[in-house]
């Protein structure tokens, strides 16, 4: 006699809805992980390689070169990611270090006191950076629209007031701060570390941090929530022309003088170090940490491969391959 069995039901299986969520839990905490580690675990991998490629990679006056070295990209990274942050992008931030060094040289030769001329430069940037956060937040014109035309705008009147000529300036404070150092840093990068700190509490432990986040991350839901996006906006751009200003003085102090027209190279290491640092680039999520390692993780690789004899113009070969990489490991999170 035969007996009949009966097939399980399909659905038992399937993995319970607990099982589907910790995996899904797993995967996002790999992402994450990548997201937070890229900058670090690539900074220390490449700190490794150049270490066994040249002796003098290591030594302690090359590694307090390389951080000041990192000053400038460092401080544009922190001006880069408030745009980003806000799911935008400031293409003006090059040329704001150009008119912001400008300008202080053209108060230098009035007569003013070199802070006064540090204050102009800052006050130069922060116009900037009002002029297009006002046309983002108010006007509503997209930020690569109106961050490209105030590039062009910023550049052209950085020329025509210097009349394409650099002002030299001689300070024993410039002096002071371009080679100086405090402990085991040199001025310039402390003072660029300092102000990261400041930011990281302004961006995680204010309400208008929160604010920021949240705008970029949906701006629809911000205006339900009451946010007055237009402001916040201006905000977040007001900051990071305010830092390009900042990144002005950085460079007078490096050169003692103005500079009418910057390396278009600051730019894309700014924009770099952030996709390294791990902020969305989509927006409503951000790090401090992470850019400033990504800038230095940049300055790094840039100086390691000088040091071993490559040739320069296979440096920008090298870097777009480290972002894309990068790029790449944080696809999931930029979903």
């Amino acid at each position: 006699m035969s007996t009949i069995t009966e097939d399980k039901p399909a659905t038992a299986h399937r993995p319970a809805p607990g099982d589907r969520a910790r995996r899904l839990g797993k995967v996002v905490a790999t992402e994450d992980f990548w997201v937070n580690a890229t900058a670090p675990v690539a900074l220390v991998a490449i700190m490794v390689v150049f270490s066994f490629l040249s002796p003098a990679f290591l030594t302690v006056g090359n590694l307090s070169g390389m951080l000041s070295d990192a000053t400038i990209p460092v401080t544009l990274a922190l001006a880069a990611t408030f745009a980003v942050t806000l799911a935008g992008i400031d293409l003006s931030l090059a040329a704001t270090v150009a008119l912001g060094s400008v300008t202080a040289g053209v108060a230098y030769d009035a007569g003013w006191s070199i802070w006064a001329c540090f204050a102009v430069a800052m006050a130069t940037g922060l116009a900037i950076g009002l002029l297009n956060g006002f046309f983002v937040g108010w006007v509503k014109i997209p930020d690569f629209i109106v961050t490209l035309g105030s590039l062009s705008l910023v550049m052209g009147l950085s020329l025509i007031v210097s009349d394409g000529q650099p002002v030299q300036m001689f300070s024993t404070v410039l002096t002071t701060i371009g080679g100086d150092s405090i402990g085991p840093l040199r001025y310039n990068i402390a003072i660029a570390l300092i102000v990261a700190v400041l930011l990281h509490i302004l961006l995680f432990h204010t309400s208008f941090g929160v604010h920021l986040l949240a705008t970029g991350d949906n701006t629809a839901s911000a205006k339900a929530m009451g946010l007055k996006v237009a402001r916040i906006k201006l905000a977040g751009y007001a900051i990071g022309g305010a830092l390009a200003g900042l990144a002005s003085i950085q460079l007078i102090s490096f050169i003692s003088s103005s500079q009418p027209t910057t390396n278009t190279d600051y730019l894309l290491k700014a924009i770099a170090a952030v996709v390294l640092g791990g902020v969305n680039l989509f927006g409503g999520r951000a790090t401090i940490v992470g850019p400033v390692l990504g800038a230095i993780l940049l300055t790094v690789l840039q100086q390691g491969l000088t040091l071993i004899g490559v040739e320069a113009y296979y440096e920008p070969l090298v870097i777009g391959i480290v972002v894309l990489a990068a790029a790449t490991l944080m696809r999931g999170r930029n979903s």
